[in-house]
């Protein structure tokens, strides 16, 4: 090996442990926009905006989900893939109390590689491309406050750690830190349909805390 070759070896080692080590841990203060409109719980790309009724037209993960936090209705599902140089700490989307459901993954979990891809493209995730949702673990979390908003937390197949940064049953503020997820994942947030009207759409990147997931109604 060459002085240069090793040289060069030696720098892309310590940037990958500079990243993986440093780098995809850090958790940046966040300053939340005033008001009361949720916030966007991670950093990412929105890969899909969806209606779902449950039970009726529920696939197996809507199936999983409603299980898990006992739902009937319809809903709207705004999913958000975080790619490796995303901050993946998870934050609050509105104040309340939070209840946690941790979820074990159907066997293996899948990779979620293809949303990568369709994120980097900024195209709509299709249906077909999502099978790591009936499979992979996932931490729920159940926020209550002035109204419902429901977390889902996903992890990637050769990561699957999720680590939740409060306690169930805890108050909790807008925008707070409340959970970790390491290496590739998705953060869903689920809302009643109708109880705010998404700010960002299909493709677009945004920050947890920061920026506004969605305007609720406004009285008259």
């Amino acid at each position: 090996m060459t002085k240069v070759a090793a040289l060069l070896l030696i720098a892309l080692i310590s940037a990958f442990v500079w990243w993986r080590f440093y780098f995809f841990h850090r958790n940046p203060a966040r300053r939340s926009p005033p008001g009361n409109d949720p916030v966007c719980a991670a950093d990412g790309r929105i890969v899909y905006i969806e209606p779902v009724v449950l039970p009726d037209g529920a696939n197996a993960y809507h199936q999983r989900v409603g299980a898990v936090f006992d739902l009937a209705g319809p809903w709207t599902v705004i999913a958000t893939y975080l790619g490796i140089f995303d901050v993946h700490v998870v934050r609050a989307p509105m104040a309340g109390r939070v209840r946690l459901h941790r979820i074990e993954p159907i066997g293996d979990n899948t990779s979620m590689g293809r949303s990568f891809i369709y994120a980097a493209l900024r195209r709509p995730l299709p249906a077909g491309q999502r099978a790591y949702l009936d499979k992979n673990e996932f931490l729920g979390v159940d926020i209550e406050g002035d109204g419902r908003i429901l977390l889902v937390l996903m992890a990637d197949w050769w990561i699957d750690q999720i680590t939740p940064l409060v306690e169930d049953g805890a108050w909790i503020e807008r925008g707070q830190a409340i959970g970790k997820i390491l290496m590739g994942s998705q953060v869903d947030v689920w809302v009643p349909e109708g109880s705010i009207k998404p700010a960002p759409v299909t493709g677009d990147r945004v920050r947890a805390g920061e920026m506004v997931l969605g305007v609720r109604p406004r009285q008259r």
